[in-house]
């Protein structure tokens, strides 16, 4: 486990993971989209990106798949196996992000600075909802046997107090992500669902794995 938390390493080591790593990028991104289409999926998609990024990470030196079939295979079967798990984050986000939009338009709608304001508030909770949905996907798909949903979800939420100033800076690194995605529109399908789970996963792996640096000299050495 490594002992000293570097954001400066998980914000290279993850830059690093997408360069090397930049057509599954767009092909993991793409099949998340499709799989949220129906919205009660998007729990199962968030699953079965974090499980398939984490594969591909963490076991690049010990067999994890190498094309671009295998591993959308890969996210394809991981899928499946969390569609009744994933529900319950479907639900937590879409009523997140449902009540934000409604207060969001109302607010604009009638110039309430109230709904206004309790929009604002939203924004932020879908931001903290998201990253405690990615890192309990960590927690689920890393741990054997697999917690239930309610286990993951508490240790996901004291792995994120744990490190508040960690958990902040990873969080504004996302703002940015999905900032920028929202001013190339086409880069939020493409771009920005894998973006956030590869950094998901080497924030992961530098609290409580091999380290975020390990994770960069792997792909140095292979570069």
């Amino acid at each position: 486990m490594s002992q000293e938390v570097t954001p400066g390493a998980v914000l290279r080591a993850a830059a690093r993971v997408l360069y090397t790593e930049l057509v599954t990028v767009v092909l993991t991104s793409v099949a998340f989209v499709v799989v949220a289409l129906p919205l009660v999926t998007i729990g199962a998609g968030v699953l079965a990106l974090v499980e398939t990024w984490t594969t591909i990470i963490t076991e690049r030196d010990t067999g994890a798949p190498v094309t671009e079939r295998e591993r959308l295979r890969l996210f394809a079967r991981s899928v499946r196996r969390h569609l009744r798990a994933g529900v319950p984050y479907s639900v937590v986000l879409l009523a997140v992000t449902g009540l934000t939009v409604v207060y969001a338009v109302v607010g604009l709608s009638t110039q309430s600075g109230v709904f206004v304001v309790a929009a604002v508030v939203g924004v932020y909770a879908v931001i903290g909802v998201t990253m405690w949905c990615l890192r309990a996907a960590s927690v689920s798909v890393r741990t054997e046997p697999t917690p239930p949903t309610r286990a993951a979800a508490e240790r996901a939420g004291l792995m994120l107090l744990d490190r508040p100033y960690f958990t902040v800076l990873v969080a504004t690194f996302a703002v940015v992500v999905v900032v920028l995605g929202a001013l190339v529109r086409v880069a939020v399908p493409l771009l920005v669902p894998a973006v956030l789970a590869v950094v998901e996963v080497v924030a992961f792996e530098e609290l409580a794995g091999e380290g975020a640096a390990e994770v960069r000299a792997t792909y140095r050495r292979e570069s």
